[in-house]
């Protein structure tokens, strides 16, 4: 461990550089050449950093894009729910139609049959 603070910022060894910073969190830059490492980082090229932030807008880009398919998804099934239920409800209505026709007749024979009945009474 190196005691003093000054020169723990900055640590390297063969192949990558360790670099702390003033709040302690350490950063890493590795290459097979020691003298890329050192010039990116002299020159604060510093394209990791810039590397992790692709690939966190990445990643969010594309979760981003499975929540708008999810979205759509489930748009997409309630839109088909509505049609099926549109269906269904015109389905019910013209039974009913139907039916009361059916009915409406039914009584008017009915009433015929009561009428024939009771005339045959009197």
């Amino acid at each position: 461990m190196i005691e003093n603070e000054d020169d723990r910022l900055i640590t390297f060894s063969k192949h990558f550089f360790i670099i702390s910073s003033p709040a302690g969190k350490p950063f890493t830059f590795g290459h097979p050449s020691i003298e890329s490492i050192a010039n990116r980082f002299l020159n604060g090229n510093i394209h990791v950093i810039d590397d992790t932030y692709a690939l966190i807008e990445a990643h969010r880009i594309v979760r981003i894009n499975k929540l708008i398919w999810l979205y759509n998804e489930v748009k997409r099934q309630i839109y088909a729910s509505n049609e099926i239920q549109k269906v269904l409800a015109q389905q019910i209505t013209s039974e009913i139609d139907s039916n009361r026709w059916e009915l409406y007749e039914r009584y008017s024979h009915f009433s015929k049959l009561l009428d024939l009945l009771h005339i045959s009474r009197s």
